[in-house]
Formats: C-alpha cells, structure tokens, sequence
C-alpha cells in the first residue's frame, strides 16, 4: 500500500498521464479533422510526434468509441460519425441562435424585460444567448450558465414537453431535486404535478425557485421534427413581473417561440 508522499506521488503521476492521454487523443482527431484524405498510421504518429504503438493504441481507443473510423481496404484512419454528430450539435446551436436573436430583441423591446434563450443539457438548464431588457439591466446570466432544470421555468418548460424517459433518471436522481428557496419543488410527485399543469397551459413559470428575487416566464421552442430543441424565457425582478403581468408575458413569450419554431421548420402552432 502507497502512504504519504508516494501516494501522493502515485496521484499525481496518475493525473499527469490521463491528461497527457486525452491531448494526444484530442491532437490525433485534430490532424484527422484538417486533413484532405484518409492517414495512414505512420502518417498520424509522426504528424502527432507519437511512437507508432502509442499512436496505434489511442487509435484503437478512439475507433472503439466511435470517434474514429478505418478504411478496411486501405487501414488509413478518418474521423468517425460521432464526431460529425458532435459538429452537428455545435452548428444546430449556432444556427438556432442566429434564427432567435432577431426574435428575442423584438421580444425584449415589446416587455421590456430580459430575455433568455437555453437549451438541455445532462438534465441541466445552459444559457445559449441573452438580450438583456431596457429595466433589468444588471441581471446577469453568463452565456454557457448552467441552472437546474426542476427550479428554473426554461427547465421546467423543456421537462414538461420532453418524453419522460430522456430526462427522469438524469434530473431526479442524478442532479437531484435541491431546496434553493422555499418555492423551490424538491419531491417527484411535486415535480411531475407542475410539468402536467405546465402542458395544460403551454408554459412555464418560476416564482423565485432558484433563490433569487426573479420571475420568469418561459415556452417552448420546437423543430421540424416536432422535438423541443429549446426554450425562451421572459424574465425580470418579482416587482416588475408581477403575477399580473403572467397572462400578458406568456402570450407574448408564446407567440416569439412560434416564430423562432417556424424557422426551424415547425409547422404546427403554440396556443395558450
């Protein structure tokens, strides 16, 4: 058994090789990404200045995950589908917040109040774009934030018209049903009650559940398919969006999700 130092020792040596492992696998799909044709292994281990076992091994690692696929007539190496899956996400966020932005301003300049845009993530709210409204500025949310998704009304919105099973295990169990305020839901039962009573009134809203002093009103955002992709939320100080303002702000939030929806090809429409 390692004690004290070697231990130690041990731990860092451990670290310093896993990280060493991952940039020589993130440097070997780097070369694959810029190259024009498939590569050879003797090609790839002297691009990436690897001997050619360790370059073969990490290869093999990669092709296993699906992030790397070989020729079997010429056993030269290109990147694999997952990567292009990966590369697909990326762009279809891009895209998505390109089609919003002009949405979410006209959005913003009509209430006057903030204006989010997130996607899901692993059973977690991320914030994808932002504009920030005329009477809340000051109330930051970092683009790439990641929130909980039971205690934000973006989360709750994307839960409710998700399939169960895409979400359950990772929000409920995984990341757990934290207490950030006394709103905030904490049980199963609490929780699959408002997302049924979300879908019956087409969407969302958070009455300071994550702690904060805030309101927010949130919808969803759909694709051709027919899938919630995101979600748009109105958001301000509880003193300015009042439970009053709720019936205006959801009409309003509604009808921005159905125009960004019909630029990603979604045909059906978002009625109160």
């Amino acid at each position: 058994m390692l004690r004290g130092t070697d231990a130690l020792e041990h731990l860092d040596s451990t670290m310093s090789g896993s990280v060493q492992s991952v940039e020589r696998a993130l440097a070997i799909l780097e070369l694959l990404g810029n190259a024009d044709v498939h590569l050879g292994i003797s090609e790839i281990a002297q691009s990436s200045k690897l001997p050619p076992s360790t370059a073969h091994r990490m290869l093999a690692t990669l092709m296993e995950l699906g992030y790397v696929e070989q020729n079997p007539e010429t056993s030269k190496y290109t990147l694999g589908v997952r990567i292009l899956q990966l590369r697909g996400a990326v762009i279809g966020h891009l895209t998505l917040g390109v089609h919003a932005m002009p949405v979410m301003k006209s959005l913003m300049n009509r209430v006057n109040e903030t204006v989010h845009l997130a996607i899901l993530n692993q059973g977690e709210v991320v914030y994808i774009e932002r504009v920030e409204g005329l009477k809340t500025q000051g109330m930051y949310t970092r683009i790439g934030k990641r929130a909980p998704a039971h205690c934000t009304a973006l989360g709750k919105v994307m839960l409710a018209f998700t399939p169960q099973h895409g979400w359950y295990e990772q929000v409920v169990h995984r990341n757990g049903l934290r207490r950030y305020s006394p709103t905030t839901i904490t049980t199963e039962e609490a929780l699959l009650a408002e997302l049924k009573h979300i879908r019956q009134n087409g969407f969302a809203v958070d009455n300071g559940e994550t702690g904060e002093c805030v309101r927010c009103v949130a919808g969803p955002i759909y694709d051709y398919t027919g899938s919630v992709v995101a979600a748009l939320s109105i958001s301000g100080p509880q003193a300015q969006v009042t439970p009053g303002r709720v019936p205006e702000l959801s009409v309003a939030v509604l009808g921005a999700c159905q125009s960004i929806s019909e630029k990603l090809g979604f045909t059906a429409s978002l009625e109160l």
